[in-house]
């Protein structure tokens, strides 16, 4: 008796559309779609790379933050100066070099040059440099100065916030392109007997 009331049942459920089947399949994507968006990611991706690599990763770019009082009034405590590496360097820049006495990089103004040497001085001193460092320990002339972003570079190296971030990131790039769910028009509709 069971088995006869569910074969009567089953019966009497309604035969599924073909054409309510072909709505639940995902859309397929053209190939010219994809290989623009690829290629589009590829450039800004290069685009970032080339704007913000280190020279550890191949790059022509270095971040400083400023710490001290030696470059004021432009140059604040908390401000990010990103840095980028040139084939040349002149008096009057801004440039960051590897300190062999601080062991760190000191970003000062270049006021003289002589014989492969180079002299430094903060704007805010009212002395020069102590060393004069050679085009190998120049690290790179500044290009950008963002104020009191520093600050935010150093919270981005805590482990919480930089796990957050890119938990963000995941979530963003792939909550975005799932398939859309599609309802069989109801004029196609079998009416239940």
């Amino acid at each position: 008796m069971i088995a006869r009331a569910s074969i009567e049942w089953t019966a009497q459920l309604p035969a599924a559309p073909s054409a309510s089947l072909e709505l639940l399949r995902p859309p397929m994507r053209s190939p010219w779609r994809l290989g623009i968006w690829v290629a589009t990611t590829a450039a800004l991706l290069g685009a970032l790379w080339w704007t913000v690599a280190p020279p550890e990763l191949g790059g022509r770019t270095s971040f400083v933050e400023v710490d001290g009082t030696s470059m004021l009034p432009h140059y604040r405590f908390g401000d990010l100066v990103v840095l980028r590496a040139s084939s040349s360097y002149r008096v009057g820049e801004v440039v960051g070099y590897r300190s062999a006495l601080l062991h760190r990089v000191v970003m000062h103004r270049i006021v003289a040059v002589d014989h492969g040497r180079y002299t430094f001085k903060g704007d805010n001193n009212h002395f020069l440099d102590p060393e004069h460092p050679t085009r190998a320990s120049i690290v790179g002339r500044k290009w950008l100065r963002v104020p009191a972003a520093g600050k935010l570079v150093a919270t981005l190296h805590d482990p919480w916030v930089f796990g957050a971030l890119a938990a963000a990131l995941v979530l963003a790039l792939g909550l975005g392109g799932g398939a859309k769910r599609v309802e069989p028009d109801p004029s196609t509709r079998r009416a239940a007997p």
